[in-house]
């Protein structure tokens, strides 16, 4: 496998790099994220009037991870006096094997200068960061509800803690929370299963 190079846009674009090399990457960034990113809402305007400006304007920045002008994973940073935020995360599945994303973290929390940056997960992707958030320490502040899309649960880590929290939150461990998600997920297409099986034998006995 060819060397795997990590890069980031800010400083590129700062040393006058290829304004026609860093949009190139931005379209694959675009595309890659989009396909974490498909059902948030806009996000692709998000991600061309927001994240991309603000490479510019020293507000945002993105580390990529890549093989040649193959970009292979990254993570978009936002960093101002007000907040310090880890805003999208990827690596393709078939590098994540080579401790990419740790580098991407590691760099990432550099560039923010803050070990613990928010970051919010959606409930159903929390296993994806158990590894690396037990590590480093990092803890679920909050768990909100349809925040960014209906019906899905949005995990805020490392943000501001909430009064009562621990009545919010039993546990503020990812593992333990993917956890009791599996097992709640488990009981429901339990209780589902069962409505079913009850259904099908009453329209049976009718």
């Amino acid at each position: 496998m060819s060397k795997i190079e990590i890069h980031n846009l800010q400083e590129l674009i700062q040393q006058n790099y290829p304004q026609e090399t860093v949009e190139k990457m931005l379209q694959q960034i675009l595309v890659l994220s989009m396909q974490v990113k498909q059902d948030y809402p806009d996000y692709r305007n998000w991600f061309l009037n927001t994240q991309v400006p603000g490479l510019y304007d020293n507000t945002r920045n993105i580390i990529i991870a890549h093989i040649k002008e193959r970009i292979v994973g990254f993570v978009s940073l936002k960093k101002t006096e007000e907040e310090k935020k880890i805003c999208t995360f990827y690596v393709e599945k078939g590098f994540r094997q080579n401790k990419i994303g740790t580098i991407l973290v590691e760099k990432a929390i550099e560039y923010l200068e803050e070990d613990k940056p928010l970051i919010t997960i959606p409930l159903s992707k929390l296993h994806e960061f158990i590894r690396i958030g037990e590590r480093l320490g990092w803890q679920i502040t909050d768990i909100k509800e349809n925040l960014y899309r209906i019906g899905i649960p949005e995990v805020i880590v490392n943000g501001e803690q909430r009064e009562n929290d621990s009545l919010l939150l039993p546990t503020k461990s990812l593992k333990k929370t993917w956890r009791k998600y599996k097992i709640e997920k488990w009981k429901q297409l339990s209780k589902n299963i069962t409505i079913f099986r009850i259904k099908s034998n009453n329209k049976t006995c009718n």
